[in-house]
């Protein structure tokens, strides 16, 4: 994958082989006559850009890690603009696309050969496009949490009382599995009883075992007997295991 900036050199290089403006404003509408990759059914209301002079539609989606924008307008210079931004963010990280400074374009003097208009339109493009990737790394970051909780509860499953042939997590001894953005663990557990003979090591096993996970920065584990542990609160096969059901 080239990188943003590796791209903006590409496009301040070869803008740089035009001697005047004239000659880059028709670089831009030859961008805008090409055909763009755009299903026609995202021309509504809401893929609508705010604050450009002429129409703009643009829409995102996310490839695995990876963000792809489709962009449309009525007007060609326009759509030559949209399609040069296109080119430089389309397959890029979330976090590249947040980070990028744009640096092309006052190297290559865009904005302050558009009109205020115009200019302004360029703005809200780019705004537009943060906005999707901002979007994009938020489900990402809670994506990825809710797979590490699955990984935290599946080792959980691993770890049993050494009085009792069942897993701490089917035993009902885990109350809640809390995990930051930063993959942060804070678990909240319990024990059978106040006086249980693993009162001291079960919870730095527990510990233990969720940090020697690869992307797991710490843990931490709170041992609270509120609401008292009962018989109640072990899943069915725990129940079952026991000759309870």
């Amino acid at each position: 994958m080239t990188s943003v900036e590796k791209i903006q050199n590409e496009i301040v290089e070869e803008l740089s082989l035009f001697t005047d403006w004239i000659e880059k404003y028709e670089y831009l509408i030859e961008l805008g006559k090409d055909e763009i990759d755009f299903d026609k059914k995202f021309m509504k209301d809401e893929f609508l850009i705010n604050g450009c002079q002429s129409k703009v539609w643009l829409y995102a989606k996310q490839n695995n890690s990876k963000v792809t924008f489709h962009a449309y307008s009525d007007a060609i210079m326009t759509k030559g603009i949209i399609a040069l931004l296109i080119k430089v963010f389309s397959n890029q990280s979330p976090d590249d696309i947040i980070n990028s400074k744009l640096d092309f374009i006052d190297k290559i003097g865009l904005k302050s050969h558009l009109s205020a208009t115009r200019a302004n339109g360029l703005m809200s493009m780019i705004k537009q496009i943060k906005i999707y990737a901002i979007g994009f790394k938020e489900k990402m970051d809670k994506d990825k949490i809710s797979i590490l909780g699955d990984i935290i509860i599946k080792n959980l499953c691993e770890i049993f009382d050494p009085e009792i042939p069942v897993n701490i997590y089917d035993l009902g001894l885990i109350y809640d599995v809390r995990v930051n953005e930063e993959h942060d663990v804070e678990i909240d557990m319990t024990l059978t009883s106040p006086n249980c003979p693993v009162a001291e090591s079960l919870p730095l096993d527990i510990e233990k075992k969720i940090k020697s996970i690869d992307e797991i920065k710490s843990c931490k584990v709170n041992v609270v007997f509120e609401p008292a542990w009962n018989k109640d609160m072990m899943s069915d096969e725990a129940k079952l295991e026991l000759g309870m059901l």
